[in-house]
């Protein structure tokens, strides 16, 4: 599962992907405690995110974000 925090106090975007057996093991399912374990901001939002896109500056044609090709 892949999920985008957003810590408000500096500003940053973290996108994670968590691994299922991790999340359901250690942490009965719950995303927010393992934000909360794994993180050491308490101002943020998350949610689960599926697709990304990046839009540069001035240029309203979108910028697909291939996380898997970054990793490879």
């Amino acid at each position: 599962m892949k999920i985008a925090i957003i810590d408000h106090d500096s500003h940053t975007l973290y996108v994670e992907d968590i691994n299922d057996d991790i999340l359901q093991g250690q942490y009965g399912g719950d995303e927010q405690l393992y934000i909360d374990d794994n993180y050491s901001t308490k101002n943020y939002s998350w949610d689960y995110i599926v697709d990304t896109q990046y839009f540069p500056e001035g240029d309203k044609t979108p910028v697909e974000i291939n996380f898997k090709e970054l990793c490879d």
